[in-house]
């Protein structure tokens, strides 16, 4: 399953990173709220893990952006911040986030709950791993594309060939 992380200090993302990955997990790290945006557009994870001091946009804003977006209402979203008052743990689940978990953390505890939080992902939708690129949509699962919400039928080489670009963009 993947797992994105968006934390800015490098330290932290580091070992969360090589936490999950020892754990059998795919993740992959963004230290800006940008950049986690640019990855999203390519393909969608399983869960998330929030920081809310970030240094270009606010972890609460983009708790909101995210579960604004139906394509991401159902994203799993652990905050992981040093905001540790009640007040900020009732504020970050009320605006939509399934955990919260306080720095500085356990590696077991922040495993555990990353856990918890993957077995309630129903089995009988896998996890969203839909590709996007601008208004496209592809589905590799299904062999279905969309442009701006409308069906694309294309050739088996056609798919082929857009599913390789979208995988791998500016190159």
């Amino acid at each position: 399953m993947l797992i994105y992380i968006l934390e800015d200090d490098e330290q932290i993302l580091e070992m969360m990173t090589y936490a999950l990955q020892s754990s059998d997990y795919e993740v992959e790290g963004f230290q800006s709220a940008y950049a986690l945006y640019q990855a999203l557009n390519r393909r969608a994870p399983s869960l998330l893990l929030l920081d809310l001091m970030l240094p270009d946009e606010d972890g609460l804003t983009v708790l909101q952006k995210l579960r604004a977006a139906p394509e991401y209402k159902k994203l799993r979203i652990i905050i992981v911040s040093a905001k540790s008052t009640e007040l900020d743990k009732v504020r970050g689940l009320d605006q939509g986030a399934d955990d919260y978990i306080a720095k500085p953390f356990g590696i077991m505890e922040l495993l555990s709950r990353v856990k918890a939080q993957l077995r309630r992902v129903p089995e009988e939708q896998p996890p969203s791993h839909l590709l996007r690129c601008g208004d496209l949509t592809l589905d590799p699962a299904t062999r279905e594309v969309t442009s701006g919400g409308e069906e694309v039928t294309l050739t088996y080489k056609e798919f082929e060939l857009l599913q390789l670009l979208i995988e791998h963009p500016g190159q």
